[in-house]
């Protein structure tokens, strides 16, 4: 009798390995490309993602290309991501723990003249890594161990720009190029030595362009209050697939004994789906800063899951959602009383938020949740003014989440995860004219 197990196919987790070159340790990343990393940086992952309508002079926020237009300062923003991992499963019963951590964005923007700005960067878009084993019975009585194994992930470089039509009114796109490599082997393992055991190894290298659009508007009252709302677009994408492909029997430790197919190419399309984002937010501006005093953020996005399509045309992926709120707060510029405070503490950025998600995973019928807390500082090292009109400002912005994916239900998996976020901003004035008497 076969052993239950979880994913997609009847098997479940024995083990989970990580080396330094799998950067994702969930075996939800089995599906699609992978698991996507979010398209916002550590500011706006401490207030649980949600940025698409809000303004932000010092900050880049790439996942709306329309928001570059509020740029005050030459700004260049960088990230590192540390995550640990408990995986949990009860049928069979196990436990696995892991971590994975590493360079998460590097992004620099450029407000060039007061009707446009640009942005540059470099991130990664979506990881891949799992080890999983299911073990099998023959109905001869042969003990079997399936092995599925996968690592890579694709790479994002864009280059984008914003314009202001209208006061008040923004857009912007986003142009990127996404490149990369995954790594699939599957291999039979058969505990009776008068089978040959068999692996099958797929080498997939994916490259193309990849369009966003959005727009934003801001509405400002008398009061130093706003209203402002952001859209943004990620049309439907075919990315090129170079496969190789090999087959081998093999003996002790998986090592080749015979290739039955050996480094067949073959050329085909991998289709990332279209996603649409809309959000609100609300807060105050104080002329003492360039940031908001105060904001609240609410988004809401839409993935289009079902139009993606692997390299074999199969479609593994179903439509999902992701709600998001989340808010800011900095005491000495949001409570009147404390505006001529020196207190470090009441010129931090106090950041709070969460996320709900209906993730584009169907499994054995049951939907695959994801769910999560955050909260986070912008902690200001340095603010400059050598000269009139020179502003030098650097922020150390660390962001926290708690959260869970997947469910108990069914065999699956249950995975509970804490992620820091690391990122620093540096922005200064360009461009000043000078004038001497």
């Amino acid at each position: 009798m076969a052993t239950r197990g979880i994913v997609c196919i009847p098997f479940f987790i024995w083990s989970l390995t990580v080396s330094a070159q799998v950067n994702s340790v969930s075996p939800y990343s089995r599906l699609g490309i992978g698991d996507r990393l979010p398209g916002t940086f550590a500011r706006n992952l401490a207030m649980g993602g949600a940025s698409q309508a809000l303004p932000q002079p010092l900050n880049l926020d790439i996942s709306n290309p329309a928001s570059y237009m509020a740029l005050e300062l030459v700004t260049l923003e960088a990230g590192l991501e540390f995550t640990e991992l408990s995986l949990q499963q009860n049928d069979p019963p196990a436990v696995v723990n892991n971590s994975r951590s590493g360079f998460r964005y590097m992004a620099v923007g450029v407000p060039i003249t007061s009707w446009w700005a640009s942005s540059a960067g470099l991130k990664p878009y979506s990881f891949k890594g799992y080890e999983i084993i299911n073990r099998r019975t023959l109905p001869e009585g042969v003990e079997v161990s399936d092995n599925f194994t996968g690592e890579g992930g694709l790479n994002r470089v864009y280059w984008g720009h914003a314009f202001r039509p209208l006061e008040g009114l923004s857009v912007g796109f986003n142009a990127s190029y996404l490149f990369g490599s995954l790594r699939e082997i599957t291999s039979i393992n058969f505990r009776d030595n008068s089978f040959l055991d068999t692996q099958t190894e797929d080498d997939i290298f994916l490259s193309g362009l990849w369009w966003e659009y959005g727009l934003q508007y801001q509405y400002r009252f008398a009061n130093q209050h706003f209203a402002s709302i952001g859209f943004s677009l990620a049309e439907t994408t075919d990315l090129n697939a170079d496969i190789t492909s090999y087959q081998y029997t093999t003996v002790i430790a998986d090592r080749p004994l015979d290739t039955l197919t050996g480094g067949v190419s073959t050329e085909g399309q991998v289709t990332l789906p279209s996603e649409f984002r809309v959000g609100v937010s609300y807060g105050r501006h104080h002329p003492q800063i360039l940031n908001p005093a105060w904001a609240l953020s609410l988004d809401y996005e839409n993935y289009r899951g079902s139009e993606f399509r692997d390299a074999d045309g199969d479609a593994p992926l179903a439509d999902g959602y992701r709600l998001q709120i989340g808010g800011f707060v900095i005491p000495r510029f949001a409570i009147n009383q404390w505006n001529r405070s020196s207190n470090y503490l009441a010129n931090i950025e106090y950041r709070l938020g969460g996320y709900y998600e209906e993730t584009p995973l169907i499994l054995r019928g049951e939907r695959i949740p994801e769910y999560g807390i955050t909260f986070g500082l912008g902690l200001p090292i340095r603010t400059r003014r050598a000269a009139p009109g020179e502003v030098s400002i650097v922020t150390l912005n660390l962001s926290a989440s708690y959260g869970q994916r997947g469910t108990l239900a069914q065999g699956l998996i249950l995975e509970e995860f804490w992620a820091l976020n690391l990122g620093i901003t540096f922005g200064d004035k360009w461009f000043i004219e000078y004038k001497y008497r």
